[in-house]
């Protein structure tokens, strides 16, 4: 019995809104004012946005092991837990090391909330169903930061307030999603998982996309912890910079109809296509950050474009990961964040000896490498079908 297509995507899009959208890029949403409150410097942001990729990092590859033996529930409703705590730590912050410790914990959430709804995917949506029951789940970081941009703006200067109002959606869309996930991921009738292993991580069907994962991350991170501050240098007012970045997160959400691009035009004309967008996006906000209209057009560009890339991405994970697709997304998603680390890490470095255009094109352009390693052509698949990934199978 599948599950109703409405009662499994719905709470994917809550979980991914309140664990990425708010919890990991409200960071870059709030963060000036959060700045002038706290005596944060843009060396010291890029490092607590790294700090926050890094905690990321650490649980996306331990949900690896809580998914396969606790079943999907279970990360879903610690990452609910950490979202929660993390935002209010950033809330009642008096110094930068307790808005950082927040950021770190809030950031952590997001990795252990994206790859079950992987494996929720696979078993309960139909297969006919599951490009677009997955690009829809993975709109959600849009629809957190549409919601995001309105909070903030109507909050103004009360970044606090605005940290408390995320809490509250982070713990209601907690409590849905906790209760509608599986308790465990079925299995019968299927092949054994594989067990895992460094060759089934990366192999030669697997490396274009975890190359591809790290140049995305790296370029696209800058965007989300540094536009704001680089809209507000650049001379537009703090309304207009918010205004931009949560036009970005909506643009995101017509990522949603991700999976029907692929179907209609194929997953690698797709990637590619995104790809692109994204570095035509941030070359555009690079060299007019002073011109409102170019730069919202440059935000939903990169809304649209970085939707359609992760996307994507999970697309093409569930077809080279097929055997244990959470396993492959928490590879993916490992090779994203290694960019995203760093990525504002270097940004912070680089912002105060050669600006922000300078520092924005650079994001551009490794965007645009990663159209070098994209899904591959037909001649290539019916190569790669004969590979055969020398993990051993999982013992009794």
């Amino acid at each position: 019995m599948r599950t109703p297509f409405l009662r499994l995507v719905l709470p994917g899009v809550a979980m991914i809104a309140v664990t990425f959208g708010l919890a990991r890029y409200g960071y870059g949403l709030l963060l000036p004012q959060m700045q002038a409150d706290l005596g944060i410097t843009s060396h010291t942001a890029g490092l607590i946005a790294s700090g926050a990729y890094a905690s990321y990092l650490s649980t996306n590859i331990a949900v690896i092991w809580m998914t396969v033996r606790l079943g999907s529930r279970w990360p879903i409703a610690l990452a609910a837990v950490l979202a929660a705590a993390g935002m209010t730590v950033v809330a009642v912050a008096q110094t930068s090391t307790g808005a950082a410790v927040g950021v770190i914990i809030a950031g952590a959430a997001a990795g252990l909330a994206f790859p079950p709804y992987a494996d929720i995917v696979d078993q309960e949506a139909p297969a006919s169903r599951r490009a677009q029951a997955w690009s829809t789940i993975s709109s959600g970081t849009g629809w957190g930061v549409a919601i995001a941009g309105p909070v903030a703006v109507g909050f103004g200067e009360n970044w606090r307030f605005a940290w408390l109002a995320f809490v509250v959606l982070a713990v209601a869309a907690g409590i849905a999603a906790t209760a509608l996930a599986p308790a465990r991921i079925r299995h019968e009738g299927r092949a054994r998982p594989p067990q895992l292993s460094w060759t089934w991580f990366v192999c030669p069907k697997s490396r274009p996309l975890l190359l591809s994962s790290v140049l995305v991350g790296a370029g696209s991170a800058v965007w989300w912890t540094f536009s704001v501050e680089a809209l507000r240098s650049a001379g537009l007012s703090s309304g207009q910079a918010r205004f931009a970045y949560a036009l970005c997160g909506a643009a995101s959400i017509i990522a949603s109809w991700s999976g029907s691009a692929v179907h209609r035009i194929g997953l690698r004309n797709c990637y590619l296509s995104a790809c692109a967008v994204l570095a035509i996006a941030l070359t555009l906000v690079a060299l007019g950050t002073s011109q409102f209209a170019a730069v919202l057009a440059a935000a939903v560009m990169f809304g649209a474009s970085y939707g359609a890339v992760v996307a994507s991405q999970g697309i093409w994970s569930a077809q080279v990961f097929a055997s244990r697709p959470s396993a492959g997304l928490a590879a993916v998603n490992t090779a994203l964040t290694l960019g995203t680390i760093s990525g504002p890490a270097a940004a912070g470095l680089a912002i105060q000896p050669v600006g922000y255009t300078t520092t924005l094109l650079a994001a551009a352009a490794l965007a645009g490498v990663a159209v070098f390693f994209c899904p591959p052509s037909a001649h290539r698949r019916r190569v790669l079908a004969a590979h055969q990934c020398r993990a051993a199978p999982v013992r009794d």
